[in-house]
């Protein structure tokens, strides 16, 4: 990475320039240890070195990129960056921030803005970021940036767009041995938009190669994960023996390191167990996950349990159906409103509530629409670009 550090001749701050880079790969990495270790290193370098603008500004920028990665790796609340990310902002309102130090900001603001599911400014952000990718030197920050917006088009199920992005990324990835996990979560989405694309043997192929790669690097969120996939794949195929297998064991390697894809995991398990008419344990894990979800703050799986709730354990309480929709519908998660609104359709047609199986299946159509017309990304909307940056 090139120091962000605009004044050749001020050596003394080259140190702690390179212990900040050190951080950030450790963050990029999601080595968690190594990180909060690193980061009290350089805490300790900023009060003996004399004062530099810049330094502090990188500083700021990567502890908020650091409780980020917390919050995905450690289910740390996502609530809790709320005054990080207004103090960041109003530096940025100052016009304080030039360079890399404002690509940063923006990358990491995309980042943040994903994980509050607030898509369309996330994609802003990122559209932004992407408009200053000139200032990026280093290839792998190039490829870390095109995963990342890879990963959120993905979600929208922008099919296209994130290929396009995965590929772009992986591509770089693959030229560097010690970028193993970086090419497995590539693959995690290359293989995700082949679900997508109806692709299954594909998607079935890359990955059980991730898998064999997480296991060769032993890193178990990462195995966990990769068993997720796994049983998603296999449950589009409707094969829910393998697919339980696989989300058990996912569940084991992510409730070691309390993984923010455990509620991931339990959710698809509920619903895999009701399928096969297991309802008993079906609702072991609903429980779970429930409680889950609601102690870590997990708002998106919260809402999804509701939509289980309301089909399979409880009296004809579809309120709980109606809320669950609504929260997706105001993240405009429609690829998710379009998945679910069909197999509740389903459900309700083969109940014979074809008042209610139509209206589902209408909500599914319009979902589709949106997603066609790009709704979700169109930057006349509200929460996109303003005069004083993004709200």
């Amino acid at each position: 990475m090139r120091s962000v550090f605009l004044d050749k001749d001020k050596i003394p701050y080259d140190l702690v320039t390179k212990k900040l880079n050190e951080w950030y790969t450790s963050i990029k990495n999601d080595q968690v240890e190594k990180a909060e270790i690193i980061k009290t290193e350089v805490e300790k370098e900023l009060l003996n070195m004399e004062e530099n603008q810049d330094a502090l500004l990188y500083y700021q920028l990567l502890e908020f990129r650091h409780e980020i990665m917390l919050i995905y790796m450690e289910s740390k609340e996502i609530d809790d960056l709320n005054s990080a990310y207004e103090t960041i902002k109003e530096i940025e309102e100052q016009g304080q921030l030039t360079g890399m130090l404002e690509y940063y900001y923006y990358f990491f603001k995309g980042m943040y803005e994903f994980r509050r599911k607030e898509l369309t400014t996330a994609i802003s952000a990122y559209r932004i970021a992407e408009s200053k990718l000139s200032e990026v030197e280093d290839e792998i920050e190039k490829a870390e940036f095109f995963f990342k917006v890879s990963y959120v088009y993905y979600y929208m199920k922008q099919t296209y767009f994130s290929m396009n992005y995965a590929n772009r990324a992986l591509k770089i990835f693959r030229e560097y041995e010690e970028y193993a996990v970086q090419t497995l979560r590539c693959q995690f989405i290359v293989a995700g938009n082949y679900i997508d694309s109806l692709e299954y043997e594909k998607a079935l192929q890359v990955f059980f190669e991730s898998l064999e790669i997480a296991k060769e690097i032993n890193i178990d969120h990462l195995i966990g994960m990769s068993h997720i996939n796994i049983g998603i794949c296999f449950d589009e195929l409707e094969e829910y023996t393998k697919a339980s297998r696989h989300l058990e064991l996912s569940l084991e390697y992510l409730e070691k390191c309390n993984n923010s894809f455990v509620s991931k995991a339990l959710f698809i398990l509920t619903h895999v167990k009701a399928k096969q008419k297991n309802f008993n344990l079906a609702f072991e894990y609903f429980k779970k996950g429930k409680m889950y979800s609601n102690k870590n703050n997990d708002n998106e799986y919260a809402a999804k349990f509701k939509i289980l709730e309301g089909l399979y354990f409880s009296n004809g309480e579809y309120h709980h159906i109606e809320d669950a929709f609504t929260y997706l519908e105001s993240k405009k998660m429609y690829a998710d409103v379009e998945n679910y609104a069909i197999e509740v359709g389903d459900y309700f047609h083969q109940t014979g509530d074809l008042v209610l199986s139509n209206q589902y299946y209408r909500l599914s159509i319009e979902a589709r629409q949106k997603i066609k017309k790009g709704e979700i990304i169109n930057e006349n909307h509200s929460d996109s670009v303003g005069s004083a940056g993004i709200e």
